[in-house]
Formats: structure tokens, C-alpha cells, sequence
């Protein structure tokens, strides 16, 4: 972790990261509170986080082939500008104007999408192949410190001025994040030339769909999106279904709820600094298989812990721990795709890995809705830890052969 704290080009890239991860959270956090004061249904509220996971499933892939096809550094800084200027709609009150709120939440999902992509796609450019799984470690970590950081801030925001300084931070963060780009592009084309994009050659259409060809020809990346999309059906159980949890098997208001999803940050930011130390060690592959089946198992101790205890504090400490194995699978996986990918395609790839996940979700998040009031609900969690052991299982049958194999043709 030291040596890329040395990496000027790598430092301004994940500083501009995390104060991208700050304003979106600021948003992600504040926005619902807004629409549910403004109109007391949860239904609507809904609606918010439904329009930003139909974008970034429909829109995902395409923003990552921009991310092939331009200066990924100038993309990154045009597209922080574009979110700053996105939310300027807030300054003022848009009241029960809620086509506003679902404008800039949806816009905000495609051009966050286009910037992770982007971003994460660079990031073989800024260091060595031997440290990418820290680097991704130190990448995820923006996501924890940005949901401590964002959320707060968003909640305290939201109560005083409505969307007024809301948008005010949030278009500052954003500015900050284009600005730090900027100097991180001038400080890697010091450093090295940047390859040639894949601009004009093609339609854009035209390297969309070879993107998504390479991806499906590609036997890593299409195992890793396998076990992707299980953690992400996993997730989306788990988003609706929390809160059931909390209310039914353990008895307690929408405070320990808060609390619960709140120090589950603090367990990102332990693991991100834990594989930042350590994850060199480690095979992205074995980090996925790890981190999935770390999650799968901390997922059981928690629902089917009411038998035994309903203490706060047990349930504090568990959600704590789960964050650590999150950041260590995600790392891991990034770093995969970094290794199994041509950098012309990555961005792609990455494009292609935010739809599989947000689609998967979404599943997720269908069946909870449908399962939640039939079905027992911790029942319906179990199921969700299993899955999280299956994306385990996946990672580590099908990538450490393939990982094998190629390690025996490098020899030869």
C-alpha cells in the first residue's frame, strides 16, 4: 500500500474517486428522504431507486464502451463535470415535481456507471499488474469511506435547506473529482503514453457489440460475471429484505435498521485497508472465493442468530465484520477482469459487469417483493446466504483452473 501512495497518478485518481463516492452518496441518501417528506409514500419513494437501477441496466454497457473508444482521463473529467451540472436542478425546490428527482437520479446513475467504468479501466495504467488487487482494495474502499462520509452529510443537508445544498455539495464534490482527474491525466502521460483509443475506426454500435462478443468468448470473464450475478440476486434479498429482518426476527424500530446498514461502512473500510495489506498475497480469484464464502457464512450466523440472541450489540458487531469479506470479493473480481481482458476492452467489460450486477439485483429484489410475505423470512435469507456460497464455489472450481492453464502456456 505505501508504493501506491507513491504513484502520484494513482493517488489523484482515487482521491477524485472518493470525492465522486461522497456526492453520490450525498444524492443516494438525500433524495429519498426528500421524495418521502414531499409526498408520504413509500411507493414513490421507491420509484427513485427503481429509475436508477433501470438506467444502469439498460445504459451500463454503452457507457462503457465510451470508455474504449476516448481519452479515459478526459472522459472521467468531462463526465464529473456533466454530473455537477446535472444536479443544478436541485438549487431550487422541485417540490412534487418528481420528474426532476427521477431525471437527476437517473442521469446520475448512467454517469456514475460511465466513470467507475472509466476509472476502473485505467487503473492497469497507473500500476503494475502485481498490485492491482491492492489498488482495487484501495478503489472499493472510496465506496465505505463515501457512504460514511455522503450519508451523513446527506441526511444533515436534506433537513435543512430541502435540495438547495444538497446540490451545492454534491456539485462541489464533483468539480473537485474533474479537477484531480485532470491533474492525474497530465501526470500519467508524463509517466507514459497513453494508448491510442478506439475512436474512429468504428461505429460506436459496432464496438459496443464486439465488446459484448469478447466478453462471451472470454471463459474468466464470463465464470466471474457467473459468480457476479449470484451476489447480485444475493444482494437484492438481502436490500428488501433487511429491513422485514430487523422488524420481524428481531424485534426492533427502523433505529437499530439505521444503525445496522450505517457500521456495515466501517467493515468496508477495515477490509479495504486488510487486502490493501495483505490482498497481494492472494489470487483475485481465491479473494472472490473467499470473500463470497466469508459473506455466505457471517449471512447465516446473522439470520439465524434470533434463535440464540436478539442482542443489538451482537447484531453491530456481525454487520461490522460483513463489510470486510464485500470489499475483499469485489477486489478480487475487478482484478480478474483487469488480468483477463485486453486494455481496449475494459472498459467494456467493466460496462458489461455494472449491468450484469444492477439485472441480478434487480432479480433480486423482484423475488424478495414476491417471497417476503409468502414465505418465512428467514427462510428467504438462508437462501440468499446460499447464493452468496454458490458465487464462492463458482470463483473457485471454474476460475483457478483456467488460471492454472495459463500460468502452463506462459511457462512454455
Amino acid at each position: 500500500m505505501p508504493m501506491l501512495l507513491r504513484r502520484r497518478g494513482f493517488v489523484l485518481v482515487w482521491i477524485a474517486g472518493l470525492a465522486s463516492s461522497v456526492a453520490s452518496w450525498l444524492l443516494i441518501t438525500g433524495l429519498p428522504i426528500y421524495v418521502f417528506g414531499v409526498t408520504g409514500s413509500a411507493l414513490v419513494t421507491s420509484a427513485v431507486f427503481l429509475v436508477e437501477l433501470m438506467c444502469g441496466i439498460t445504459m451500463g454497457s454503452f457507457a462503457g464502451t465510451l470508455a474504449d473508444r476516448f481519452d479515459r482521463f478526459r472522459l472521467m473529467s468531462g463526465v464529473a463535470l456533466l454530473q455537477s451540472a446535472v444536479v443544478t436542478p436541485l438549487v431550487g425546490e422541485p417540490g412534487h415535481r418528481l420528474w426532476i428527482i427521477c431525471l437527476v437520479a437517473g442521469a446520475q446513475a448512467v454517469l456514475t456507471q460511465t466513470f467507475d467504468s472509466a476509472r476502473n479501466a485505467t487503473l492497469p495504467r497507473l500500476v503494475e499488474a502485481a498490485h492491482l488487487v491492492r489498488a482495487n482494495s484501495m478503489v472499493a474502499l472510496n465506496t465505505s469511506l463515501g457512504r460514511l462520509i455522503g450519508s451523513s452529510l446527506g441526511g444533515f443537508a436534506i433537513t435543512r435547506e430541502g435540495t438547495r445544498y444538497l446540490a451545492i455539495g454534491a456539485a462541489v464534490a464533483f468539480v473537485t473529482a474533474a479537477a484531480l482527474i485532470a491533474a492525474a491525466r497530465r501526470t500519467a502521460h508524463h509517466d507514459a503514453a497513453e494508448p491510442a483509443p478506439d475512436g474512429g475506426a468504428t461505429s460506436f454500435l459496432a464496438n459496443w457489440r464486439s465488446g459484448l462478443l469478447t466478453m462471451m468468448r472470454n471463459r474468466s470473464v464470463r465464470v466471474t460475471f457467473q459468480s457476479v450475478a449470484l451476489g447480485g440476486v444475493a444482494q437484492g434479498l438481502f436490500a428488501v429484505l433487511f429491513v422485514v429482518f430487523v422488524s420481524r426476527a428481531l424485534h426492533a424500530d427502523g433505529t437499530l435498521t439505521g444503525v445496522l446498514r450505517g457500521v456495515q461502512a466501517i467493515g468496508g473500510v477495515a477490509g479495504g485497508l486488510i487486502v490493501g495489506l495483505l490482498g497481494a498475497r492472494l489470487s483475485p480469484w481465491l479473494l472472490m472465493s473467499l470473500g463470497a464464502a466469508s459473506f455466505g457464512l457471517l449471512s447465516l450466523t446473522i439470520w439465524n442468530g434470533p434463535a440464540l440472541s436478539r442482542q443489538a450489540e451482537v447484531y453491530i458487531v456481525l454487520f461490522i465484520l460483513v463489510g470486510v469479506p464485500g470489499i475483499a470479493y469485489n477486489s478480487g473480481a475487478f482484478a480478474q477482469i483487469q488480468q483477463s481482458v485486453p486494455d481496449s476492452d475494459l472498459g467494456r467489460a467493466f460496462g458489461t459487469f455494472y449491468v450484469v450486477y444492477n439485472a441480478s439485483q434487480g432479480l433480486g429484489m423482484a423475488a424478495a417483493g414476491l417471497l417476503g410475505d409468502v414465505l418465512n423470512v428467514v427462510l428467504v435469507l438462508n437462501v440468499q446466504s446460499v447464493l452468496y456460497l454458490a458465487s464462492g464455489a463458482v470463483a473457485y472450481l471454474a476460475l483457478r483452473p483456467a488460471r492454472r492453464l495459463r500460468s502452463d502456456s506462459l511457462r512454455q
